[in-house]
């Protein structure tokens, strides 16, 4: 068996998810990361065939940056843990064929951010 993943910038997902769905199921992706999506707390939510974890701002902020992860819900059953750690990290414990996989999900800063933000990101 294969298990298909990627990553995917999609610079704002309010009004693409539709479209973001529709064109990873045609690829018949399992798991894929987004990332700068802009969505505003955290949570799950189903969306077609897939299962939603995302982690964003706090929901009186401007919105900007999140990292979030699709899993197909044919491996609903292999999720054990998610932690939205921040707007920028998302991990997500599976179990799959037997394997503990944990998959970790990262926005980090662009070169537009300033040193003291990237120094701050990497020395967390």
């Amino acid at each position: 068996m294969t298990l298909k993943y990627g990553t995917w910038n999609v610079q704002g997902c309010r009004n693409k998810m539709k479209e973001i769905i529709r064109a990873i199921n045609i690829m018949k992706m399992d798991v894929v990361v987004l990332t700068e999506t802009k969505k505003k707390g955290t949570g799950s939510e189903a969306l077609g065939n897939y299962i939603h974890l995302f982690s964003g701002v706090k929901k009186y902020e401007r919105a900007r940056r999140g990292v979030s992860i699709l899993t197909n819900k044919k491996w609903k059953g292999s999720i054990k843990s998610w932690e939205a750690i921040d707007e920028r990290t998302l991990k997500l414990d599976m179990n799959i064929w037997g394997y503990k996989l944990t998959i970790i999900a990262i926005y980090a800063p662009n070169e537009d951010n300033g040193v003291t933000v990237k120094d701050e990101f990497l020395l967390t």
